[in-house]
């Protein structure tokens, strides 16, 4: 069987023991079948991850004793992706499939064409919704074998998710109505001298660069009026190809090109 996988935000050693909580003591005893004796994996979200041995159950846990731990390198080059709120529940799938396609901050944002209205902050619903996110990026992190858990922001306006991104780094805004630079020219290194990009893009990682930030529209694509405001912000416009593609697959595709290019 497989060694079951457990979050918890600890920090231990080797020879420590931690606790887990009672619902998951359950899910090991009672779903597993799992004994005093068998090894878990416990990651702590933040890059440490720890092979552990169940020593005994308790009324409210299962204690685990750290046999082993190791430090999981993170990515040399993070990966932030702003996400438009899509309708319905397909944002769950985006958190899901980002988390494990290396995202190493998810910002969910409200656009001129979101179906969504939440407010931005102090929203029951907006606070739900984050909750549920950051739960199933734990959950897509103990699935996918991942230490460290994205963060998750608040929801923003699209002017304060501009705002918010730090001014270095390469930003790329996908359009369906850009024609002249794809994601591959960017990749490639093939872009006018207009573009304050050196080329070929490979050596950009040699020298110096810090971020990578995607930034995904809504279901109805992002105004003219933002794609020039993100332009302004240092965004390079890009297309993704000669189709137009669901938001949950056009943010799918982006992150699996560039975490193709950068690993």
């Amino acid at each position: 069987m497989t060694t079951p996988r457990l979050y918890l935000p600890v920090a231990v050693q080797k020879g420590d023991t931690c606790r887990t909580t009672e619902d998951q003591s359950r899910y090991l005893g009672c779903v597993l079948r799992m004994k005093e004796g068998d090894f878990v994996t416990v990651f702590n979200g933040v890059g440490s991850e720890y092979k552990t041995v169940i020593r005994r159950f308790v009324e409210d846990g299962a204690e685990l004793e750290i046999v082993e731990k190791r430090d999981i390198p993170l990515a040399d080059l993070p990966v932030t992706l702003c996400q438009a709120i899509p309708k319905a529940e397909k944002m769950d799938g985006i958190i899901r499939h980002a988390t494990e396609l290396g995202a190493n901050r998810i910002i969910p944002f409200l656009s001129a064409r979101s179906i969504p209205r939440w407010k931005t902050s102090g929203d029951k619903s907006s606070s739900h919704k984050l909750e549920r996110w950051r739960k199933i990026a734990v959950e897509a992190c103990r699935q996918s074998g991942r230490a460290d858990i994205p963060d998750i922001t608040d929801i923003l306006s699209f002017q304060d998710m501009l705002s918010f991104l730090p001014e270095e780094g390469l930003k790329l805004i996908p359009w369906e109505e850009e024609t002249s630079l794809s994601l591959r020219d960017v990749f490639r290194g093939q872009l006018s001298s207009d573009y304050p990009i050196a080329s070929p893009f490979p050596d950009t990682l040699k020298t110096g660069l810090k971020t990578i930030t995607l930034a995904i529209g809504p279901e109805g694509g992002f105004s003219v009026d933002e794609i020039e405001q993100a332009r302004r912000h240092g965004f390079l416009s890009v297309s993704l190809g000669r189709r137009v593609l669901r938001v949950e697959t056009a943010s799918l595709a982006a992150l699996a090109v560039v975490q193709y290019e950068i690993n």
